[in-house]
This record gives C-alpha cells, sequence and structure tokens, in this order.
C-alpha cells in the first residue's frame, strides 16, 4: 500500500471539555431592539454576565448535514442530533475553519429541550474530525452519534454569524442570551478538497436577521423574576422561534422566508 493511500488518525492531548449536566429547556425569541434592551436589562439587574463570553465577540457556527439533509428533517419533526464547529473573534472574520481554538460541538435536540457536548481542540483537530480522521480522546454518547453522522456522509453545509450578549448563574442552572446582527452564510464546500487546510471562504449571504433573537435555556425551575421574564417575552412574540440551524437550512433550501414552515410540496 502507498504511503498515500494509509488513513491517518489524529487524537488530541485532553481539550477542553465541556457538556450538559442533564436535558436544559430552551425557549427562543425573536424580539425588537428596545424590546430586548429592556429583557437584558433586567436579567443583568439578577445574573452576572457569562464567564465564557466576552461581549459582543463574533460568534461562528458552521453547520453540518448529510445529502439527503436527514439532520435539518429531523429537526422539522422536533427532534435531531446537531453536529456543528464554532469559532469565536474579535471581528467578523470572512471565512470559517479558521487557524486557532475550534468547539467541536454535538447538541441533541427534543422538542424545547436539549442537551449539548462540546470539545474544545485545535482548528487542525476539528478538520481531521469533519474527514473522519480524528477521534475525541473522550467519546462519549453524543460524540459517538456525530460520528455516525459523518459516516453518513454530513459536511459542513450552512454558516450562522453573530454577536452575542450572554448571563450566566453561577451554578449554570440558567443562561439567557441575546444574539445581535446575525447573519446566515452558505458554505460552498463541494468544491474543496479533502485534504485542504486553509480557512474556507463564506458563500452566499442568505439572509440576515433585522430583530434580535433571545434565548432562555435553564434547568430545573426558574427563579420568580425570570418566570415574570419569559411571560414578558411570550407576550410580545406572535410564535417561539426555530432554532438557528432550522432557519439557516430553510433559507438555503429556499424553503420559506426562514421562519416560517416549510412550503408544502
Amino acid at each position: 500500500m502507498r504511503p498515500s493511500s494509509v488513513k491517518r488518525k489524529v487524537t488530541t492531548p485532553a481539550p477542553a471539555h465541556e457538556t450538559d449536566a442533564e436535558r436544559r429547556h430552551e425557549h427562543r425569541f425573536q424580539v425588537s431592539e428596545s424590546i430586548a434592551r429592556l429583557v437584558m436589562r433586567t436579567t443583568a439587574n439578577n445574573l452576572p454576565l457569562s464567564r465564557d463570553d466576552r461581549p459582543y465577540q463574533w460568534s461562528t457556527t458552521t453547520y453540518c448535514d448529510t445529502v439527503a439533509w436527514s439532520i435539518f428533517r429531523a429537526a422539522e419533526k422536533g427532534s435531531a442530533m446537531q453536529l456543528r464547529i464554532r469559532e469565536y473573534h474579535r471581528t467578523r472574520p470572512r471565512e470559517v475553519l479558521n487557524p486557532g481554538t475550534a468547539w467541536i460541538e454535538f447538541k441533541d435536540d427534543e422538542q424545547d429541550t436539549s442537551l449539548k457536548e462540546r470539545f474544545g481542540v485545535s482548528m487542525e483537530v476539528a478538520r481531521s474530525f469533519l474527514r473522519g480522521d480524528a477521534t475525541l480522546p473522550e467519546d462519549h454518547g453524543l460524540a459517538e452519534r456525530a460520528s455516525l453522522l459523518l459516516r453518513d456522509g454530513a459536511r459542513p453545509v450552512a454558516v450562522t454569524q453573530y454577536n452575542r450578549l450572554a448571563y450566566n448563574s453561577l451554578d449554570s442552572s440558567l443562561r439567557i442570551t441575546a444574539d445581535h446582527n446575525l447573519m446566515y452564510f452558505a458554505l460552498p464546500w463541494e468544491t474543496r478538497n479533502d485534504g485542504d487546510t486553509e480557512p474556507s471562504p463564506l458563500g452566499s449571504l442568505l439572509a440576515m436577521e433585522p430583530d434580535v433573537i433571545v434565548e432562555m435555556k435553564w434547568y430545573g425551575e426558574l427563579p420568580h423574576w425570570a418566570v415574570d421574564l419569559h411571560a414578558y417575552l411570550k407576550e410580545s412574540t406572535r410564535e417561539e422561534r426555530p432554532s438557528k440551524f432550522i432557519v439557516a437550512m430553510r433559507w438555503l433550501l429556499g424553503e420559506t422566508d426562514g421562519t416560517k414552515k416549510s412550503k408544502k410540496k
């Protein structure tokens, strides 16, 4: 066998690892800038700023799906396993999978709850993982399911970029975020070679959100002030917001305006 045909396995020395202790409730709301300011002002009076999120830094998330769009179709039915790569930058990048630290994230969505696990690795390892070459040192349940998706042909297809303001309780039981300047992009991954190590240019801009996306995520019971805040958000919106992944894929496939349900075929 020629050396060039040998599949190289890449392992990593103990990357950062984060996982949810249990399934958490997750509700999203699309609100005006003025409502978002009021909501986050109330939140700031009750929760500290998140220690892991610098205020208003750029978050870039690359989402994967299979050729048959199986992850998106499952998500539309209310249950899906997401596979994504997340990067953080001080200024908005025009490319994805840039050198530096990447977070390989696995998220299991079930109706209005979710369970997330993620690994902080070098971008080289993240690229190798997407090619099926890298193994993570701790293959928990979500990571194993994500590996199956990759074997089924999952590859990067869409990207979101936004500025996030995040507040988190010290025990992580409650997290409230506001995402500004949210944009959805296509990603022309099929034009790349498997061995490419350069950052991938963003594709077409699919859409830009005119409003702010506020998310509340929590375990157990909400404190009284958060119950009132949640009720206020529900009263201020017509319907709950779909996930960024669902909205991005609807725009990518041209099925809707992003927020509404798919057109009947």
